[in-house]
């Protein structure tokens, strides 16, 4: 049997965080759940992650200022990020690659879509 593979994802709105991780979970992932940019950065750090899930507005620091301290990070810095936002700017228009991230994907997004993305870059 495989290892269940490990997933941050930070966002600051307590229904999104609840509503994925349930989402993740029934998908057979580990979900490590963290509210604001020190914290995620902070779990990141003290976990083995396979991936990070990331809203990009995040009080305090935003998600993509996180990001790039990610990808600055050697204990971080290979672990794949997705942006995960309310922002509703056409992903063909966002240069998430430019800040290291591997996807970027609307909170309109059907669930598949995302449990989708997710296993594409695992």
């Amino acid at each position: 049997m495989a290892e269940k593979k490990t997933i941050l994802f930070v966002d600051d709105n307590p229904v999104d965080r609840t509503l994925i991780s349930r989402l993740l979970a029934k998908h057979d992932f580990n979900v490590i759940l963290a509210e604001d940019g020190p914290e995620g950065l902070r779990k990141a750090q003290e976990n083995k992650l396979d991936i990070i899930l990331l809203d990009i507005l995040l009080p305090g620091i935003s998600g993509i200022e996180l990001c790039k301290k990610f990808k600055k990070n050697p204990a971080t810095q290979d672990i794949p990020v997705i942006f995960y936002t309310s922002i509703d700017t056409p992903k063909h228009l966002i240069d998430f690659t430019s800040y290291g991230a591997r996807d970027y994907i609307q909170k309109t997004t059907p669930p598949e879509e995302l449990v989708a993305s997710i296993r594409a870059i695992l």
